[in-house]
């Protein structure tokens, strides 16, 4: 198996030629924002988004199972989309969490390894 040329970086933090294709996959973007494609399908809904991170009436497991099954079951095109352009380029998914422990680039990058083993 091939190592995962994708990796997670906050959108905030300082822009990196070890970045390769800075992906930004958030709904909402700012002009002050730099990424070279955007991928808001890949982002949470902002129902799902307000739950977790507004209100607080979900965890982070239940964040994760709802943000799977809305977004990361239903794009699986885009996920294979990301990994075929990680064969050439490293890709960076930007977001604005400064961690992605709890941030929904971990989701992905987690299920792209699925999809590529």
């Amino acid at each position: 198996m091939n190592k995962l040329n994708i990796v997670s970086k906050s959108i905030v933090k300082k822009h990196s030629k070890k970045d390769g294709l800075r992906v930004c996959v958030m709904r909402r973007i700012k002009p002050e924002y730099k990424f070279d494609m955007w991928i808001p399908k890949l982002a949470p809904s902002k129902n799902l988004l307000d739950k977790y991170i507004v209100s607080k009436s979900i965890t982070w497991r239940e964040f994760s199972i709802k943000f799977k099954k809305q977004v990361l079951s239903k794009n699986k095109d885009l996920l294979v989309l990301l990994l075929t352009i990680a064969k050439f380029k490293p890709i960076t998914l930007l977001c604005f969490e400064l961690d992605d422990v709890y941030c929904h680039r971990s989701l992905i990058i987690e299920e792209c390894k699925k999809l590529q083993s």
